[in-house]
């Protein structure tokens, strides 16, 4: 029996924790007896109000399996962002829209394109492959779509997503962009009840810049009040985690979605003066202005490489 697990990267979101589901569908479409959709972390509240809409089961989580067992990647291909004993297993799937940085042992189906989300890619792997859509895949589909892409509004959006989503709507029968996405983004800021070390760490991506090891967290919300209000409770996490993980760099932006706008909490004096030079910011009272950089994989990561070179 050909069996095959499919995992999205640690501190799952939306599009991890969906196209794990659609890539499962899709596996067995492609012949696999069972494929099985896994996270590596908790749901975030914008996933969680999903799945419950959609009354979807959460998946397990897990973060290592058996030694030789197949797995698909989806949505990440980076080794720090991946299962703790990838080495050991056999990666036959990687559908993926982040830069790759992959290495296997032996061939792979591999699937890598610069759009929004990994739900566009699969989507797309249904049509050539003249795969039924059901209306529940196409709205998990349209639903990757729209928080990547922040209702279209973030620089990672590309005129083909925007095609893409119209022909979802469709097949999901959805007939507002916005009155559906809204809902997900009040969910993902809902943040009161939340202690403040699982507030920063609520998408966060490690990225490692020449020889530099830099933790980059990432609050998208309709309300930016949730996390700037508790500032001084950051900072002092932020300085704890940057110790305890010897990291080199460490920053938060608090992206509002309704604004548009990318407020950054900057620790110390490095912090400060990196972010100041790279975006040219100034900073009050460990806040920066970085206007409407909504993007971290487009918009932030790409000027803090060649700051780092």
């Amino acid at each position: 029996m050909r069996e095959i697990k499919v995992v999205g990267h640690k501190v799952p979101d939306t599009d991890c924790v969906l196209s794990a589901i659609i890539a499962s569908d899709y596996l067995e479409k492609k012949g696999y007896n069972k494929a099985t959709a896994y996270i590596q972390g908790w749901l975030n509240k914008e996933t969680e109000y999903l799945l419950e809409k959609l009354n979807i089961t959460k998946p397990e989580v897990k973060t290592s399996f058996p030694e030789g067992t197949n797995i698909c990647l989806v949505d990440h291909n980076e080794e720090f962002q991946t299962l703790d004993n990838l080495s050991e297993l056999n990666v036959e799937w990687v559908i993926d829209h982040h830069k790759l940085k992959f290495e296997t042992p032996t061939p792979l189906n591999i699937r890598v394109e610069p759009i929004c989300s990994t739900g566009s890619i699969l989507y797309k792997m249904y049509k050539e492959a003249w795969f039924e859509i059901s209306k529940e895949i196409a709205t998990m589909m349209l639903a990757c779509i729209l928080s990547d892409s922040l209702l279209f509004k973030s620089a990672t959006t590309t005129k083909e997503d925007t095609i893409l989503a119209e022909e979802l709507k469709e097949i999901s029968g959805i007939t507002d962009f916005e009155e559906f996405a809204m809902p997900m983004f009040n969910a993902k800021s809902d943040l009161w009840d939340m202690d403040v070390l699982n507030l920063i760490k609520y998408d966060y991506k490690e990225f490692e810049l020449w020889g530099k090891k830099l933790w980059i967290w990432t609050l998208e919300t309709t309300n930016p009040g949730y996390g700037l209000w508790r500032k001084d409770e950051i900072l002092e996490w932020l300085e704890k985690i940057k110790k305890e993980d010897n990291l080199d760099f460490i920053m938060l932006s608090i992206v509002d979605i309704i604004w548009e706008k990318n407020t950054t909490i900057c620790l110390n004096w490095f912090e400060s003066k990196v972010i100041s030079k790279v975006f040219n910011s100034e900073i009050k009272e460990n806040l920066a202005d970085l206007k409407n950089r909504l993007s971290r994989k487009k918009q932030v990561i790409p000027e803090l490489t060649k700051y780092f070179n």
